[in-house]
């Protein structure tokens, strides 16, 4: 046991000596939401708040009325963080950080205020250990909390990044988690809760054990609780209901006449669906939603970010499924070159160097490592298969 509490020491001080020093303008678009349902009591309206503006005002000019385009509980979660911390925050720092990037940037209290900013993923994280914990079992104890320690997707995405996507990783968990010890009414209601940052949760809801209509049902009255009482907002239903990164999954297309195509993230995930309701027990709880994540990742042209929801079902994988540990290496090698393929702000960026490797990772180098990535991602499939857990 004292060998795990040295790993976990290590993982949190890796995380809190990351904190300070990355920044990624994103992190000001789910705070401003945060600040302004905590500071202008903006509860109801967030949505609306900036088309509501002054054509001249610095939130109008700088941002657009499209620019809060997140599910309630980004902005919820993040209004209770900036109550709880914000006397601790350097004074106005948080709104110089949204409004003048430039200027905080200089600012010598730039680097606390981060660090408190991110914080609040750090907890997020030792409930993962722990659910990891659970689903793994107490003889991989310490090979899964190495593993955590340094699970660099969602480290880059949380700590480097200071995105929020740590929620989406935790209640996803949860739902895989709750299905496994027969609880998967309160699986659909976790997933609910993911969708209630991003939808893309509400995919794997068809994925869960037992009753699938109910299931489907539960999920579907519990995310309509949490966007109810924005349904009536125009900002919310033209830009926040369906999102424009959503439209991303179906880009990926064969087409089968001059006007109608296959998409293929559909096709895969039917196929997916039919198979788990053909043969429930083929693979495990938590197999079953890795299993929609690998498909996306395939065909999907993702944000970087958003590889860290697959990286705890990838820890399981390495640790309950030994013969999948080349094919993961080879995911994580393709995903980093995905990263590195990005604008620079979203890899050497972050820590302020004006490197990029775009001249060797173009379109066509780009294009056979996907190729790499989606083939690896189909081939882990029927690995989750064998030896159920």
């Amino acid at each position: 046991m004292k060998k795990i509490w040295l790993i976990i020491i290590f993982g949190i001080i890796l995380r809190l000596g990351l904190m300070p020093f990355t920044i990624h303008p994103d992190i000001r678009g789910h705070y401003l939401g945060g600040l302004l349902i905590a500071k202008e009591g903006q509860f109801f309206g967030v949505y609306d708040y900036i088309s509501r503006l002054p054509r001249d005002h610095i939130l109008a000019k700088l941002y657009g009325d499209n620019f809060l385009v997140y599910s309630p509980l980004t902005y919820w979660s993040h209004a209770l963080f900036i109550n709880i911390l914000s006397p601790l925050y350097p004074p106005g720092l948080l709104e110089k950080l949204i409004t003048y990037m430039d200027q905080a940037a200089r600012d010598p209290g730039l680097p606390w205020l981060l660090f408190l900013l991110k914080f609040p993923y750090l907890l997020l994280d030792l409930i993962i250990l722990k659910l990891l914990w659970h689903i793994t079992g107490s003889k991989h104890r310490q090979a899964t909390t190495l593993l955590w320690a340094f699970n660099l997707p969602l480290i880059y995405s949380a700590y480097l990044m200071g995105q929020f996507d740590i929620f989406i990783v935790l209640f996803m968990l949860l739902a895989a988690g709750l299905a496994g010890i027969n609880r998967p009414s309160l699986a659909a209601v976790a997933l609910a809760l993911s969708a209630g940052f991003k939808p893309f949760g509400l995919i794997l809801v068809p994925f869960l054990p037992g009753n699938k209509i109910k299931n489907i049902f539960i999920a579907a009255v519990s995310y309509l609780v949490i966007i109810a009482i924005y349904l009536p907002s125009p900002g919310y239903r033209m830009y926040a209901l369906l999102a424009q990164q959503s439209d991303k999954i179906w880009y990926a297309k064969i087409m089968v006449s001059g006007s109608q195509y296959l998409p293929v993230f559909l096709v895969g995930v039917v196929l997916l669906f039919w198979w788990s309701y053909i043969r429930p027990k083929a693979l495990p709880v938590w197999g079953w939603l890795a299993t929609p994540l690998l498909i996306f990742y395939s065909v999907v042209h993702y944000h970087p970010q958003w590889f860290a929801w697959i990286s705890p079902f990838l820890i399981i994988s390495w640790i309950l499924k030994p013969q999948s540990r080349l094919l993961i290496l080879t995911i994580f090698m393709a995903h980093l070159a995905v990263v590195f393929a990005f604008e620079p702000s979203l890899n050497f960026g972050l820590f302020g160097l004006p490197y990029s490797l775009n001249r060797w990772l173009n379109d066509t180098n780009m294009s056979l490592i996907r190729g790499i990535l989606a083939g690896s991602s189909l081939a882990l499939i029927p690995i989750l298969s064998s030896t159920n857990k």
